[in-house]
């Protein structure tokens, strides 16, 4: 197996140690890193978000047409079959489909939007993601390089229902729904939570992910508030770090719960399993979303959760090991939110029960069971005898 990489973000030394978990399996993929080639010198005058949008849009553009060049240099057109999984995006389009051997293309999300009915929740960011809406979403149909990854994938797997819809209006009627996110079969908790495991602790509410507007941390602070009223004793962990960590130690003061919310920051991983199995529920916001690795992470340590019932969280959401509540009206959605987190912490044997069936969804989401899938989707579509220039039916 060839992966094409690049060296940003830690990449390179994530798939080595990956490669390294495999053992002899290992053996057999050669990782190739290809650097990330600057965007042109114009980008740099550009105003705020329109600027991190247009570097990232011409440093990935550069990089995949590198990374053809870089394909072709090596022979690697002699491949079997071509699997893109990153960028997870459906903007991102694949130039490697230039290659010739058949593409799997995903999975991907990048259909879902930021409700404009809930804005008030995004703050002035609202702005950013409605240029988004209008350049990547809906703009998507204007770029050659989407409509023809879409049309001539040999197989194209979308993450979420936003974006297989997407993909329908593009023209491709056979896309196939696959959860991008998986988990470890060791991150799994291997019997459920004991109702005595935490003692006399206070009722624990945890949640995680980047401090960022479309994560909308600000809801879940104030859906704590409200639920400080029903509980007093309960308290907020929050994991994570990002550019509006100040503005939420402000608004929790203002709030009055400053004392009961813990802001933890970016933790090493073995601390944040702790933080799993130290909370009683967790709780997911976000308002923009290709689906939440972190939901899954909780239910695979016998964690409930509550979730906005919108996106992958609602395509995905463990059966009988959630509450999701609709967005319905954004003025009284920290309340239904509150009013759901004491549901669930009012009864333990229900935490208990909703904890077992997420964890018997997560052991459904591990690496082995995705594996297996994408095996029996490359011989399909190798079976198929098409190119990565012809669309395949998957029906």
């Amino acid at each position: 197996m060839e992966v094409l990489t690049h060296s940003a973000h830690d990449n390179t030394r994530n798939i080595r140690r990956r490669v390294d978990e495999l053992g002899p399996v290992g053996n057999r993929i050669r990782p190739h890193v290809i650097p990330v080639p600057p965007y042109p010198s114009w980008v740099g005058l550009l105003p705020g978000t329109l600027k991190e949008m247009a570097s990232e849009f011409f440093r990935y553009r550069g990089w995949q047409r590198l990374a053809l060049d870089y394909a072709r240099s090596r022979g690697l057109d002699r491949t079997d079959l071509i699997h893109h999984v990153s960028y997870g995006s459906l903007e991102g389009a694949c130039e490697l489909r230039r290659l010739g051997p058949p593409l799997v293309f995903g999975p991907v999300g990048g259909g879902q939007t930021a409700p404009h009915s809930h804005r008030r929740y995004l703050g002035r960011a609202y702005w950013q993601e409605a240029l988004r809406t209008q350049l990547w979403v809906r703009g998507l149909s204007l770029r050659s390089s989407c409509r023809a990854t879409i049309r001539e994938a040999a197989a194209v797997l979308t993450t979420n229902r936003d974006t297989e819809q997407l993909a329908r209006r593009l023209g491709r009627t056979d896309s196939l729904m696959m959860l991008a996110d998986g988990v470890q079969e060791t991150l799994i908790r291997p019997q459920a939570r004991s109702a005595s495991a935490k003692g006399g602790d206070p009722p624990t509410i945890l949640w995680v992910g980047k401090l960022i507007p479309r994560k909308a941390p600000a809801l879940a602070l104030r859906t704590f508030a409200l639920l400080r009223s029903d509980v007093p004793e309960a308290r907020l962990v929050i994991v994570g770090d990002g550019p509006l960590r100040f503005q939420l130690e402000r608004l929790s003061a203002q709030l009055g719960v400053h004392e009961s919310v813990h802001f933890r920051g970016r933790l090493p991983w073995e601390q944040a399993l702790r933080t799993y199995d130290n909370a009683d529920a967790f709780l997911m916001t976000s308002l923009r979303d290709s689906f939440g690795l972190q939901a899954l992470e909780a239910w695979a340590r016998g964690l409930p959760v509550v979730h906005l019932d919108h996106q992958g969280i609602r395509d995905y959401s463990a059966p009988g090991g959630a509450i999701r509540v609709p967005l319905g009206d954004p003025a009284d959605l920290p309340h239904r939110l509150a009013q759901a987190l004491g549901n669930m912490l009012g009864d333990q044997q229900v935490r208990r029960r909703m904890g077992g069936a997420g964890v018997a969804w997560a052991r459904q989401h591990t690496w082995a069971v995705k594996a297996e899938a994408a095996e029996k989707l490359y011989h399909s579509v190798l079976a198929s005898g098409r190119s990565s220039t012809e669309a395949v039916s998957m029906s």
